[in-house]
């Protein structure tokens, strides 16, 4: 047993690399499974692979509705040869007082089958991670430990790949009773154009694959990722879903132009939706009959865009077409069977848009409103009528905080009554992805003002994560109601929600509410938690709970949620707990201040001032306040940092009167220099009482001078 230097480093050999091609042939896959489906196949590879020590290079995915793919083009041969350490017993035990091994050292040479000569000692500082936290001086084996075949571990490591793929549904189809997002067919599996043998599902892999399903469905023997591609796309199947999106895109714009019409693609799902739908696209164009545009167009464009996947045409002025364009999965000889096939089902879909909204206009908007006594908001709160009743106050409320004008309270007011009338509308129910949009077409149907009928579309919004939020005042208004009182009485029955389980969709309201409220000035008056106490007092004032205990709780959700947009700003973390340590109740005071914060964080004298703040709260007493007395100042260091204190109090009250914030934390890094002299010529912890206090109170007045801005002690000196 001998005395070693640092341990040896891994023993690396260069390796040969080959590629790696992964197909898993299925029935038709989800349009709206397949990029997560195919992001889950290359996470779950890369992972699986680094942690078996195997380096690769570029790893793609593929995809279509009927298989997933995956390409490697170069994945090294086998595993690295290492260098093992294994560690045994301390010294003090291997060895006795004479210096001989004990019954310790010859076990642990035995046990890794090493003669005793073969033990070295180490420290355990050189051991670095292999000593996993422990001190003094060990035995030590240092072994080469071979590297397996690449080939031999995908035969285990893909099936376990499959196995940990998830779906918001899967299937069981056959005896094995694996669980799949559709029956496996087929599984083509080659590393070094050789097949990697293993079963899955009841599937053996292969190196075979299949054309389109319809028009070249025979299989064909694989030998390379290129040939692959190619033969594909010879039998109909374009792998690559962007290439899918571009040649789709490609052929709309041709057959908008033979229109003259426009196409709008701004929202990307549909297109998106068609290139998952399909292995070789084909558009085509539809029509149907004039009179149906005298619906509403957002009737008709739901129609097809929800129900059938259709792309509506536009006039250049922006008017609907009595055109659409689908995408087909197959370039048919006969288009014109299917076209006429995809023009009976929109029309039938028409026929019954014309019914509802016919219904509908046979009543007013305001009609609607007492039929939402039948309607369930949710089983412990109440109906939605009901809803409106508590949220029509709490938007009048609101209003009134912010000081709007009589008239837009009663605009606001209105709005509040009708938002949630077109809930029982024939269309909604049909379509209830045009809840609020119906109402606004109503609303003006009806001739209620544009500002009543603007915001009871707008009061929804944002309807999804980084959706538009409401852009005029009364939408506003009334969505910050809707959703606070949606928060207060979720929060009120305990359906709070916990990891990632949110059915209601709070985290997104509370988020949604917090934007709104930062999106104009004219809602820096409203008091966050006055709202709050409002809206639980309309809760109580229908008996539906005891909401005494509910504004801390709701408060600490929405700071979670003021958290999450801050981070989304890029504000980072510390910075953002120092600004959130105390109450919300004005978000864009909050938000102004995180901003400034990270504005001068960057300034050379944000982490020296940070430093200097912290020794002086750190010398102060917990729960000390005090004040200073000039007259017992009688160190110049203390004279100097007084006057600087003084000067600053007189600064800061007309930076922060004029909303200079930035402005305000240049002031108190004026404290800096004086602060950092005092620490070096003074004794704060005096013997004598009287000047020990009042040193200490001239820090603490120090501290008070950053409190507006929050809890300083949460920054990070040097981040």
């Amino acid at each position: 047993m001998n005395e070693t230097s640092p341990t040896t480093p891994p023993t690396q050999h260069k390796t040969d690399r080959y590629s790696l091609l992964i197909e898993i042939g299925v029935e038709e896959i989800p349009s709206n499974v397949i990029a997560p489906s195919l992001e889950q196949l290359l996470a779950l590879s890369k992972k699986h692979l680094s942690a078996a020590n195997l380096s690769f290079s570029d790893a793609q995915v593929y995809g279509t509705p009927r298989r997933m793919i995956l390409f490697i083009p170069e994945l090294d041969a086998m595993q690295e040869t290492v260098t093992e350490v294994i560690v045994g017993p301390p010294e003090r035990a291997a060895v006795d007082a004479s210096g001989a091994p004990t019954a310790a050292a010859k076990g642990f040479a035995a046990s890794q089958g090493v003669a005793l000569s073969d033990i070295q000692v180490s420290s355990a500082e050189s051991l670095g991670s292999a000593a996993k936290g422990k001190k003094g001086n060990y035995l030590v084996v240092h072994q080469l430990k071979a590297g397996k075949t690449t080939a031999s571990l995908l035969t285990t490591m893909i099936p376990e790949i499959f196995a940990q793929l998830s779906f918001p549904r899967s299937m069981r189809w056959n005896e094995t009773g694996v669980a799949f997002i559709r029956p496996i067919r087929s599984i083509l599996a080659l590393y070094k154009n050789e097949i990697i043998p293993f079963s899955f599902a009841g599937v053996s892999s292969g190196n075979r694959s299949y054309g389109h399903h319809i028009t070249a469905p025979d299989a064909f023997e694989v030998t390379d990722f290129e040939m692959y591609k190619d033969t594909l796309a010879q039998r109909f199947v374009i792998i690559d879903p962007e290439e899918r999106a571009r040649k789709i895109e490609s052929q709309m714009q041709d057959l908008a132009k033979e229109k003259n019409a426009v196409l709008d693609l701004t929202d990307t799902a549909l297109l998106w939706d068609a290139a998952h739908t399909v292995e070789y696209p084909k558009a085509i164009c539809g029509n149907f009959e004039t009179p149906f545009l005298a619906i509403p167009k957002e009737i008709i464009i739901t129609a097809m865009a929800e129900h059938q996947g259709y792309i509506p045409l536009y006039k250049p002025s922006g008017e609907l077409l009595p055109h659409f364009i689908t995408t087909l999965n197959i370039d048919a000889k006969n288009l014109s069977i299917i076209q006429k096939g995809n023009e009976r089902v929109l029309r039938a879909r028409l026929v019954d848009a014309q019914f509802y909204f016919d219904e509908d206009r046979k009543k007013k908007l305001s009609e609607l409103v007492n039929p939402l006594q039948r309607v369930t908001f949710q089983e412990k709160l109440g109906t939605v009528h009901e809803k409106v009743s508590r949220l029509t106050t709490l938007a009048i409320f609101i209003a009134k905080a912010i000081d709007c004008s009589e008239s837009e309270i009663l605009e606001i007011e209105r709005a509040a009554h009708l938002c949630k009338a077109d809930l029982v509308s024939g269309v909604v129910r049909e379509f209830t992805s045009l809840q609020g949009t119906m109402g606004r077409i109503y609303a003006g149907l009806d001739g209620e003002g544009p500002a009543v009928a603007t915001a009871i579309e707008e009061h929804y919004l944002p309807r999804f994560s980084g959706g538009p939020l409401p852009t005029h005042l009364h939408g506003q208004v009334l969505a910050i109601a809707d959703k606070l009182d949606t928060l207060t009485g979720c929060f009120g029955v305990d359906l709070i929600p916990t990891g990632s389980e949110d059915p209601y969709a709070l985290r997104r309201q509370g988020l949604g509410l917090i934007q709104i409220l930062l999106s104009k000035p004219v809602f820096r008056p409203l008091s966050l938690a006055a709202a709050i106490l409002e809206a639980i007092h309309q809760y109580e004032s229908q008996d539906k709970f005891s909401g005494s205990t509910l504004l801390q709780p709701l408060s600490r959700f929405l700071k979670q949620r003021m958290d999450a947009h801050l981070q989304s700003e890029g504000i980072r973390y510390d910075l953002r707990e120092a600004v959130l340590f105390g109450e919300i109740d004005h978000p864009a005071d909050l938000f102004d201040r995180a901003c400034a914060l990270a504005e001068f964080s960057k300034a050379p004298l944000f982490s020296p001032l940070m430093t200097a703040f912290k020794r002086a709260i750190r010398i102060l007493p917990e729960g000390f306040e005090g004040k200073v007395d000039s007259l017992l100042l009688n160190d110049p260091a203390e004279k100097r940092l007084y006057e600087t204190l003084v000067s600053v109090q007189k600064r800061v009250i007309t930076l922060w009167t004029d909303q200079n914030l930035v402005g305000v934390l240049e002031c108190l890094a004026t404290l800096f220099e004086p602060l950092n002299h005092f620490f070096d010529a003074v004794m704060v912890m005096d013997k004598n009482e009287t000047l020990r206090q009042n040193r200490l109170g001239l820090l603490f007045e120090i501290q008070q001078q950053f409190e507006p801005f929050g809890d300083f002690s949460k920054i990070v000196d040097e981040e």
